[in-house]
């Protein structure tokens, strides 16, 4: 290429690798210009989210290091570990790149511009902008919380949403920007994440369409079932979730994305209105995904495949002539540490030295399975959470109570069936095979009287039934306002 490449970096919050209409699943949600977007491009099929949850996984983004590296592993009041000036954004600002941010940093401080030449963010912008309108006072006005599972409609007309503002942000970056300059600009929605809060329109496009059922398993309501899956559904109020309004759920989280998809097809617009589309790369991806009701949990912040698994596509300038191949499927494992040095990478920047982060550039895609034949994860919840997966097999270890699992995920996409107790020879090799990968890349999972048993270090549960029946972990998070944070 002659001219440096632009970079547009898209993020949903909480969207599973599933729900694309490309992806042909059993969701039936409707993505028109993310499908389009895939076949310009490269759709990943096996990306995952090694820490499954918003801050640790923003934070390999920004950092290329996985989380049970730079350190971050759990929400909380933490800053990103790295100084300013090595940031994803501030690598690409010293290269001479114009950088701008649009919609959901959760960022620590908020304002923190952590290598960002410009920021507008939401909540805090957004708050801000809807008290000049006259639906101040209304952002989430209705009255649900940042975790909740009932659905709900959006308390502002479709011009005054969030998702729409980001938009609106992102489009004036780009007419207001130095064109001389090459541009990076992440735009990051909140949705879909909680609350399911689509405006109605969006969801009336799914009246009539069937909504599947969640995906069940013997394994989960057995005695054997993992004590991280029972607190969950116990504290969290899932097992007592009635049927409809899991439906219903389900109905607006799909609308949630289609009005992403439908706003995103006016940022795509501008783009090739400005002639900047086929010298743009374009990231899609999502910070992690949604259980969504199957195995009967909601949320994230564990390793099952709808939690941890991501949409992910890549779209290189057109001019590119680089290995990778458009209108591609990739079932090559990848990790979102990899959009660091992808991005430097594409913007000529990367550095020796950036092979002592864990991210890979995708550019580089036909060596990544040899150079890095498995994926782990760790979640910093209940004792400690933990995985080791190839796209084919994953195991599970789960410290609060010494749960292990199994998964055979070519046979078994669903994980229905938990192989951990299987007699079968196959089972039991894979098992022994992928607990000693486990204890040899964290081994403080050998405690020093474990080895000979081949037991983990585990720790026993203390939360009672009563207890968890009366935690509320749910944010009640009425109307924001003035510039409220998260």
């Amino acid at each position: 290429m002659s001219r440096r490449p632009n970079i547009l970096f898209v993020t949903t919050d909480q969207q599973r690798f599933d729900c694309l209409g490309i992806a042909d699943s059993m969701h039936p949600v409707m993505t028109p210009h993310l499908d389009q977007l895939a076949c310009e491009g490269i759709r990943f099929t096996s990306a995952y989210s090694d820490c499954p949850l918003c801050i640790p996984s923003r934070t390999s983004m920004m950092t290329g290091q996985a989380a049970y590296h730079h350190g971050v592993a759990k929400n909380g009041e933490f800053r990103i570990p790295e100084d300013s000036k090595m940031t994803l954004p501030g690598r690409l600002s010293t290269a001479g790149y114009q950088t701008h941010a649009a919609g959901k940093m959760q960022f620590i401080p908020p304002r923190n511009r952590n290598g960002f030449e410009r920021m507008r963010l939401v909540p805090e912008d957004y708050v801000n902008y809807l008290e000049t309108t006259e639906y101040r006072g209304l952002y989430r006005g209705h009255g649900m919380g940042g975790n909740e599972v009932y659905p709900v409609y959006n308390s502002v007309p479709i011009p005054y949403s969030a998702t729409h503002w980001i938009v609106n942000e992102s489009i004036d970056f780009l007419r207001q920007r130095d064109s001389e300059m090459p541009f990076f600009l992440w735009t990051s929605f909140e949705a879909p994440h909680p609350p399911y809060d689509p405006p109605e329109s969006f969801v009336r496009l799914y009246d009539g369409v069937n909504i599947s059922s969640p995906v069940a398993a013997a394994w989960n309501t057995s005695e054997e079932v993992p004590e991280w899956v029972r607190t969950r559904k116990k504290s969290h109020k899932l097992d007592v979730l009635p049927p409809h309004i899991v439906s219903m759920a389900r109905k607006h989280y799909y609308a949630q994305l289609t009005h992403i998809d439908y706003e995103l097809g006016r940022l795509f617009g501008e783009l090739k209105s400005k002639q900047l589309w086929d010298n743009t790369v374009v990231i899609f991806t999502s910070d992690h995904g949604e259980m969504l009701g199957d195995h009967g949990l909601f949320h994230k912040t564990c390793f099952y495949e709808p939690s941890s698994k991501v949409p992910f596509l890549l779209k290189p300038p057109k001019d590119w002539q680089g290995a990778l191949t458009t209108s591609t499927v990739s079932a090559t494992p990848i990790i979102l540490a990899d959009i660091y040095p992808t991005v430097l990478d594409f913007a000529g920047c990367l550095q020796e030295d950036d092979q002592k982060r864990d991210g890979r550039s995708l550019l580089n895609l036909t060596s990544l399975s040899e150079e890095r034949p498995w994926i782990y994860g760790y979640m910093n919840d209940l004792d400690g959470l933990y995985m080791v997966t190839n796209g084919e097999w994953k195991y599970l270890y789960y410290v609060c109570g010494g749960s292990e699992q199994l998964f055979d995920l070519v046979q078994d996409p669903e994980e229905r069936s938990d192989l951990s107790q299987d007699s079968n020879t196959r089972s039991c090799d894979m098992l022994e095979t992928l607990r000693t990968l486990l204890t040899t890349k964290f081994p403080e999972l050998l405690a020093n009287d474990t080895v000979e048993t081949r037991m983990l270090f585990h720790t026993q549960p203390n939360l009672t039934e009563e207890h968890l029946k009366a935690t509320n972990p749910f944010a009640w998070r009425g109307p924001m306002r003035f510039g409220g944070q998260w």
